[in-house]
């Protein structure tokens, strides 16, 4: 939990420093909702269980200079309190006053993890404020509105999936194929149960990959090309920096 504390802090502290250089102007790459509250710039990454989707992110995030954060870390933040309200505390009692009530309707309410949902619906929008942030997993895509980043999946054959769970974990092909099959039903289930929404679904995102025949960098190289043409951001490795489109 320290070194999750430690990547919000920096989180924070990127904020922070942003705000400052951002008075003066309006950054391009920032989407301001139409209550005036800015989110972005932001890559969302949904994946297959064993499609390399955590590699590219991590990969993405170290070429824009940009905070990870993975599902498992979202969940962390979500359930540790101390954390949560230091991150949560970052954004204005009015932005906040403004997000209940667009989702006051929301699904959310009706579910038994409430609090858990709660909890994870403002991680999510508060790390979307922020900006500058790769966010993988946990319907981030649903959560923030689309013109904030680049919503991306990424799949690959069962076959090869499972293979590389086998290797990465030291397991069995069989426990593997098990594996993989679990966590896909679940990821699914999680975003019908919350977004009613299809996760396999290509309206769900802006770009699709297959990794079976592509590799990694290739694939990193597309989604930083893409996420510059959506939004208006000129690519300057390793850090991503904006121009106006």
């Amino acid at each position: 939990m320290n070194s999750t504390l430690k990547l919000v802090e920096r989180q924070i502290a990127s904020s922070d420093l942003r705000k400052r250089l951002d008075t003066a102007c309006n950054p391009p790459g920032r989407f301001y909702s139409p209550d005036g509250v800015a989110f972005g710039p932001c890559l969302l990454i949904s994946r297959e269980c064993g499609s390399g989707g955590s590699q590219l992110a991590q990969l993405a995030g170290e070429r824009l200079g940009w905070n990870v954060f993975d599902s498992r870390i979202v969940d962390e933040i979500a359930h540790a309190a101390n954390v949560h309200k230091r991150l949560v505390e970052t954004v204005d009692e009015h932005i906040h006053s403004l997000w209940e009530q667009n989702w006051r309707e929301f699904l959310l309410d009706e579910l038994p993890d409430k609090k858990y949902l709660d909890h994870l619906r403002q991680v999510v929008m508060t790390l979307g404020h922020h900006g500058n942030v790769v966010l993988v997993g946990r319907g981030a895509q649903f959560l923030l509105p689309h013109q904030c980043g680049l919503r991306v999946r990424l799949v690959a054959p069962l076959d090869l999936r499972i293979r590389d769970v086998a290797e990465a974990e030291g397991i069995s092909f069989e426990q593997a194929r098990a594996r993989v099959k679990a966590v896909d039903a679940e990821r699914s289930a999680f975003v019908w149960k919350v977004f009613r929404k299809d996760i396999n679904s290509p309206l769900n995102h802006d770009v699709i990959i297959n990794i079976g025949d592509i590799k990694l960098e290739i694939a990193t190289r597309t989604v930083l090309s893409m996420l510059q043409d959506k939004l208006g951001f000129k690519l300057n490795s390793p850090a991503l920096t904006a121009t106006h489109a």
